[in-house]
């Protein structure tokens, strides 16, 4: 294990809270571009983000004061740039075992790293990584949260923590707080025994894992069965008898 001391790392222990951004991933980015340095676990967590950013290059879109959006700085040094899915990985189990606190339904991760309660998607990850020769120098880790908003235009795929539980009036602040310490558990979990647990347990939680499931590959319709993911990011997919690989925007779920 590489020296990098993450003992007294405290996630949201400096956090920056703000009634209105654009994006807190690009405010977090704007700080950090900054000569001043930015302790490793600051957050931003924003009451209003109307130009948050998701996957595939799509937007983020939430009710202003409805849901948990936030931007945390982590410095995974300890990460190969090879490696670096991990870190993905890892707070994608942390917003599940979060999720799993607060519902008997099932949490899943839809990959790379959607979170789907049931069938419907309730959170979204985007971990905009800078990289410094082979190492991984800072990572702002984006999260959203379906919370308190009750009404989506896809409302068929999407759903909220209220929407589970019939619960209208969470303190965004205090999900925070209870999130941020999850987060910070499963990153020293990542420290300490590397990748590999972090990326077998990601694996376990997979949405459609092990199931025949239709799939949009290069434009065209095709049955496959997700087997799993490697550190490489890449989803393995066994479609006709052989199993192929794919990148982000390479293949997408035909959920219905």
């Amino acid at each position: 294990m590489q020296n990098n001391n993450i003992s007294g790392l405290i996630i949201g222990q400096n956090t920056i809270y703000l009634d209105k951004v654009a994006s807190t991933n690009d405010y977090l980015r704007e700080l950090l571009s900054n000569f001043k340095p930015l302790a490793e676990g600051t957050a931003i967590l924003a009451e209003e983000q109307f130009r948050g950013k998701g996957q595939r290059g799509s937007t983020w879109v939430s009710e202003p004061g409805k849901n948990l959006t936030t931007s945390i700085l982590l410095k995974p040094h300890f990460l190969a740039i090879e490696q670096q899915f991990a870190l993905s990985a890892t707070v994608a189990i942390a917003l599940v075992k979060w999720l799993k606190c607060k519902t008997e339904l099932p949490v899943t991760v839809k990959w790379p790293n959607d979170i789907y309660v049931d069938n419907k998607k309730i959170a979204g990850i985007l971990i905009e990584n800078k990289l410094k020769g082979n190492k991984i120098e800072a990572s702002i880790v984006g999260i959203g949260v379906n919370i308190n908003q009750v009404n989506f235009d896809t409302a068929s795929t999407i759903t909220s923590l209220s929407n589970l539980t019939n619960k209208a009036d969470y303190v965004i602040k205090d999900l925070a707080v209870e999130l941020f310490a999850s987060i910070q558990k499963e990153y020293n979990t990542l420290f300490t025994h590397s990748w590999q647990p972090q990326l077998n347990y990601y694996n376990e939680l997979l949405f459609w894992k092990d199931q025949e499931k239709p799939f949009l590959i290069a434009g065209e319709k095709k049955i496959g069965m997700i087997k799993t993911v490697g550190i490489d990011g890449q989803l393995q997919v066994l479609i006709d008898d052989k199993l192929q690989k794919f990148n982000i925007k390479e293949i997408s779920h035909l959920i219905s």
